[in-house]
């Protein structure tokens, strides 16, 4: 009991209130109090999945000179505007009249005054305060920013259950039609509609956070519509999907291979979701907006048309062949890791009938 009332007490001395309230009295108060719907509407209008590097947010104490160069920020009236100029880092200031000063660089925390209160979000380092030069916690016990939406979060949480959960094993009433053979060694010809399919109904079914409303084929341009998009009630928050397929493709009644995808097919489909992210960013330039790509892997080793099993050596030899992306895409503060959903072969037969041959031998 008296270690858990003493771990109680640090947390508190350590809390940002706390220290603001003991350096600067009630003037710190009265400005952190300003500065809260200030950060609320911040990550209102950008969410944090989509800060990169850092968001630093600080205003002053009092009259000062302004730290930065005001003549090279972009003053907004409204932090609605906000989304229009994130690239992944951002330095804003609270002006005394609440217009936000915003410089598109990495700020740090000791390049600013002491008479400020300062709030930094990195994706790495989490959010803090900073007060007259020490930093101080925010405890939100949310696993993400005590002003965040988990929006794009649970999305790509999503999408990665999807992939271990459903696409590895075909578990799901669509996913299997997209195959050519009961044990998965080539897909059909054309299966992407089925695959947006299957991915379609389990974010429908799965998304809860933010009232989430999914779409299939949504235009992004003239030619081609993004396979999967999901909005948010009440949000700015625009997620694209973009699905890809590798391996084999073919009928089977006769043999045949119609088309072979290998993993420069993944790479091209990630070119083409930063244009469609590009294409969202000039006709929507006020959303936060950030891309998926998932990638079906059905890739097997020394598979022929007339192939209609394989062995485990075979079936698995992609099973951890991750794909080198461009890294420029990649770094991209509005694009979200790549899902890869290796689908497994299935080694599971119906019984063979009395007289029947035997089944393959499994390698």
């Amino acid at each position: 009991m008296m270690r858990d009332l003493a771990a109680l007490s640090d947390l508190a001395r350590d809390h940002y209130l706390t220290q603001i309230r003991d350096k600067f009295g009630q003037p710190g108060i009265d400005t952190v109090r300003a500065l809260h719907p200030v950060l609320k509407d911040i990550f209102q209008a950008i969410d944090y999945e989509s800060v990169s590097e850092s968001l630093i947010v600080f205003k002053l104490l009092g009259q000062q000179s302004d730290p930065l160069d005001l003549a090279s920020a972009t003053l907004l009236d409204s932090p609605v505007e906000i989304a229009a100029l994130n690239t992944g880092t951002l330095t804003i200031q609270v002006l005394s009249d609440g217009r936000l000063a915003v410089w598109k660089i990495e700020s740090s925390p000791d390049s600013l005054p002491q008479d400020a209160i300062i709030y930094r979000y990195a994706k790495i380092d989490g959010e803090r305060f900073w007060i007259n030069g020490s930093e101080a916690e925010v405890a939100s016990g949310r696993g993400y920013p005590l002003f965040g939406l988990p929006l794009f979060n649970d999305l790509q949480a999503a999408l990665k259950r999807y992939a271990t959960m459903v696409a590895r094993s075909s578990e799901c009433p669509i996913l299997p039609e997209a195959w050519r053979e009961p044990a998965r060694v080539m897909w059909k010809a054309g299966p992407e509609s089925l695959m947006r399919r299957s991915l379609y109904h389990y974010l429908r079914a799965t998304l809860r956070d933010g009232r989430p409303d999914v779409n299939q084929e949504s235009p992004a341009d003239d030619r081609n519509p993004v396979d999967i998009t999901v909005r948010w009630a009440d949000s700015n928050r625009i997620g694209l999907i973009e699905i890809k397929w590798l391996g084999k493709s073919g009928e089977l009644n006769p043999p045949k291979q119609t088309t072979e995808y290998t993993e420069a097919r993944a790479k091209d489909g990630l070119r083409q979701l930063v244009d469609y992210l590009e294409l969202t960013r000039t006709r929507a330039p006020l959303h936060d907006r950030r891309g998926y790509l998932v990638v079906f892997d059905g890739r097997r080793a020394k598979v022929k048309p007339e192939t209609a099993f394989c062995g485990r050596d075979d079936g698995m030899k992609y099973e951890s062949s991750e794909i080198a992306y461009d890294p420029v895409h990649l770094a991209r503060h509005d694009v979200g890791a790549p899902v890869r959903c290796f689908c497994e072969p299935s080694w599971v037969h119906a019984a063979p009938s009395k007289g029947a041959g035997k089944s393959p031998e499994v390698a």
